[in-house]
């Protein structure tokens, strides 16, 4: 909803989330590493190894928890994916899948940019950012009633 692939690619870049990839994932592999073009295929198509399998899964996982996240703070708004687009959401979600996906969640920078991220989804939460156009209340039918004046309006 929240997390694109591509928007991720973009974002992070492709060097980022193979260093995190790699790093998360080389071990179990036998020292395998993981190229460019495996990450496009678990990421945006359909895998073909179980080293893609995995990274597609860990990607999955991450956009999971990224997602839960966000709609746990707009779920109160009816977000079209239209309104998603242009809005913060979707450049919060990347940052919050920084965090989800680095292999070293001590990262002062990495800490940083999610804390910032965090405080963004609060403002939005609180009505400080706008992701939304506020619809007006109707208040029901509008009622007319005869003036109340002391005026003769008959004799006039």
């Amino acid at each position: 909803m929240f997390v694109d692939p591509s928007h991720v690619l973009n974002s992070i870049g492709v060097n980022g989330l193979l260093a995190f990839a790699n790093g998360r994932f080389a071990i179990g592999y036998d020292a395998q590493q993981i190229t460019e073009d495996d990450l496009n295929l678990a990421l945006t198509a359909t895998p073909e190894t179980d080293l893609q399998t995995t990274v597609a899964n860990w990607f999955k996982t991450a956009a999971a928890n990224v997602n839960n996240t966000i709609f746990g703070y707009v779920a109160s708004y009816e977000l079209t994916p239209a309104e998603i687009d242009s809005s913060p959401l979707r450049g919060i979600a990347a940052e919050l899948m920084r965090y989800e996906l680095c292999n070293n969640d001590s990262d002062d920078s990495i800490l940083a940019r999610r804390k910032n991220a965090m405080q963004e989804l609060d403002k939005i939460a609180k009505g400080v950012i706008q992701v939304k156009a506020s619809t007006p209340a109707s208040h029901g039918p509008v009622r007319t009633a005869a003036p109340g004046s002391q005026f003769n309006w008959q004799a006039y």
